[in-house]
């Protein structure tokens, strides 16, 4: 392979021209993984499965049914802390691997002020009283370690890369100044620019590996993310004749997102001539604001029945991204290569589907309860939006491959005098296709211990994921992530 120095500046600077397209082309993934919400919020919430829709009365309240607030019948303040280990288990080319992260988080915290109405509460058709409340809740975590290992007899990602330079039939000479949108041909000019890719002998626009035709290399993906959604609530709400509670919620959510990942293809068995390794690490750091309204109602029409509803308006959030990555190769005899993008950015405006939640309980006395409830959220809704892109062929993408799906969750607690015990269960429906499986799935068990001005509650929760995991565009890995948490609140009344 006879190239210059000149050469490969040249690539570098056309890379450079390249980085922003990277964020463009994830569009779908942004969508969904800003679109799904996994309220973490009290452990009394957590262990009954997040079925409080038609109960109210907790602190997680203001941001699942506004009209929760209006049950409270004293002004209550609480904080919830949480423990979170999540792993991951891999299997890849027959092989499997695992890795584990922890973290340590506030999944809830706020205050409820009751003000009881004194004029005309005797009747019985009258507004009992009215709250006003201010909670943060943890809506989703991206704390997630992922490895992946396995050895290839017959691709490479090079490949691909190799492909789509042959596919557009450039002239090598052309290639640091081709614009082509989409993070791929980043990718392959990088890989290029590495001598990963070298020109097919006597040809200027037909290409190959440079290894080629030999595989038999390790490959491995260390991926990191980290961050979590959460959102403040400023809630008002009241108790019409202790059978009508309405209430609404400003939702002001932000968003924190990092990931890195590197992907390394190495020759552990020394068999392929003129090649050690080569790596590509991506960095990507998400940050964001937004606003949102709710409205609910909780209605009773009888002692041992609740009816519950709520309508979320989409999220609109402004959302501001930087990126950057290198491609890194060891060719053993032909030399080191490293080529890194400069520090790209870019932002953009998200609009999430509005959701739409029904919800049951039945009331046994003052020894215990069943809840459900039912949330609505067509994904396909989500919008992304930019001054300088147009998104058009991004929201296609949306509007075209995600689905609408339903989330169901049932939560149960008895109570023996001060004690409680609670259990619950969480599955969602499949955002490509609506369909449930058991591949998304929550177990929770707690206790409690409630007295009049003070209460203590502990759980324990398990979410179960199951997802195929793209390592290149036609390998994939199958995952299995548990996480594992523990929720402890402490509250008082007043």
């Amino acid at each position: 392979m006879d190239m210059s120095k000149i050469h490969q500046l040249i690539v570098t600077i056309g890379v450079l021209v390249f980085a922003v397209t990277s964020v463009r082309a994830q569009g779908q993934l942004e969508a969904l993984r800003y679109s799904q919400y996994d309220v973490a919020g009290t452990a009394r919430y957590s262990a009954m499965g997040g079925a409080f829709g038609a109960l109210g009365g907790d602190m997680s309240s203001m941001s699942v049914n506004p009209a929760g607030i209006g049950v409270f019948t004293l002004s209550t303040g609480s904080v919830s802390l949480g423990i979170l280990s999540v792993g991951t288990d891999a299997t890849y080319l027959g092989n499997l691997s695992a890795d584990t992260k922890m973290n340590a988080n506030i999944s809830n915290a706020g205050f409820v002020a009751r003000f009881k109405r004194k004029r005309g509460e005797e009747k019985q058709w009258a507004w009992k009283s009215f709250q006003l409340g201010v909670s943060y809740n943890r809506t989703a975590n991206f704390q997630r370690r992922t490895s992946i290992v396995g050895v290839s007899t017959n691709s490479s990602i090079v490949d691909g890369w190799v492909n789509q330079l042959n596919n557009e039939g450039i002239n090598y000479a052309d290639i640091p100044t081709e614009l082509v949108p989409g993070a791929e041909y980043t990718n392959a000019h990088m890989g290029w620019g590495t001598f990963l890719i070298d020109t097919t002998p006597g040809s200027v626009n037909s290409y190959i590996r440079n290894v080629a035709p030999f595989y038999g290399q390790t490959q491995q993906v260390r991926e990191t993310t980290k961050g979590s959604m959460g959102e403040i609530a400023l809630s008002f709400g009241g108790n019409f004749g202790n059978a009508l509670y309405i209430g609404t919620t400003i939702g002001i959510p932000r968003l924190n997102y990092e990931l890195e990942r590197t992907y390394t293809e190495s020759d552990s068995q020394d068999t392929i001539s003129n090649f050690g390794s080569f790596s590509k690490t991506d960095y990507l750091k998400a940050s964001g604001n937004g606003f949102n309204i709710k409205f609910g109602m909780i209605y009773r029409p009888a002692k041992w029945i609740r009816l519950g509803a709520a309508i979320y308006s989409p999220t609109w959030y402004n959302i501001d991204e930087q990126f950057t990555s290198t491609v890194s190769s060891n060719l053993e005899g032909a030399g080191q290569y490293t080529i890194s993008t400069l520090d790209g950015a870019f932002g953009y405006r998200l609009q999430t589907p509005f959701r739409a939640i029904g919800s049951l309980a039945f009331v046994v006395g003052k020894f215990g309860l069943i809840s459900a409830d039912y949330e609505y959220v067509n994904y396909s809704l989500a919008k992304l939006k930019s001054r300088g892109y147009s998104f058009d062929a991004e929201n296609a993408d949306v509007k075209n491959q995600l689905h609408w799906a339903g989330n169901i969750r049932i939560g149960t607690e008895w109570r023996i005098n001060a004690f409680s015990i609670r259990g619950g269960f969480a599955i969602n429906g499949d955002p490509y296709t609506g369909k449930y499986n058991l591949d998304n799935t929550r177990y929770s068990l707690g206790v409690g211990y409630r007295l009049k001005r003070f209460f203590i509650d502990l759980t324990y929760n398990l979410h179960r994921q199951v997802d195929a995991y793209q390592v290149y565009e036609t390998n994939f890995a199958e995952t299995v992530t548990l996480n594992h948490s523990v929720i402890t609140t402490v509250g008082f009344r007043f």
